[in-house]
């Protein structure tokens, strides 16, 4: 609960300057990434993660890095960081469902765009929304349905 909470704030404000300066400060993704570190250090003292969870947290995150670099930047290097703490805080299994569910709602918007003649295949769509909204859409689906991703 904790960690989806922190999750969504960290989101949030990617999300605002995403939407509004088109990028996301590299102090504030490194601060996500520090506090994924963190909540990640506190389960490891406490018993509740083994050492295999940090870089299996951290593959998504990677993926998504790996993706932007063959794009050639087509999939920003800040979606990629952004993904990181979400890793983190979160079980693999369960960020990469966050991922899958944040591409299918960009690709509905893309799709929309392209239909209305509104957008073409050089328009930018800001990543950070759509992983938010993901987010929070498979933290209800875990609340009222009781379906777990990660397990």
């Amino acid at each position: 609960m904790a960690e989806n909470i922190i999750l969504c704030s960290f989101l949030g404000i990617c999300s605002c300057y995403d939407l509004k300066l088109k990028k996301i400060p590299g102090w504030l993704l490194y601060t996500g990434i520090l506090l994924g570190a963190l909540y990640w250090g506190i389960l490891k003292v406490s018993g509740q993660a083994g050492w295999l969870a940090l870089p299996a947290g951290l593959l998504p995150g990677c993926m998504m890095l790996f993706y932007s670099y063959i794009t050639e930047g087509k999939l920003g290097t800040a979606d990629g960081l952004m993904v990181l703490p979400a890793g983190l805080l979160q079980q693999w299994q369960r960020c990469t469902a966050e991922i899958m569910a944040a591409c299918l709602l960009t690709f509905l918007l893309a799709a929309g765009l392209l239909i209305s003649r509104k957008g073409n295949r050089d328009t930018r769509i800001p990543f950070a929304p759509f992983f938010l909204a993901a987010v929070v859409l498979v933290w209800i689906i875990e609340a009222v349905f009781g379906v777990s991703v990660d397990k």
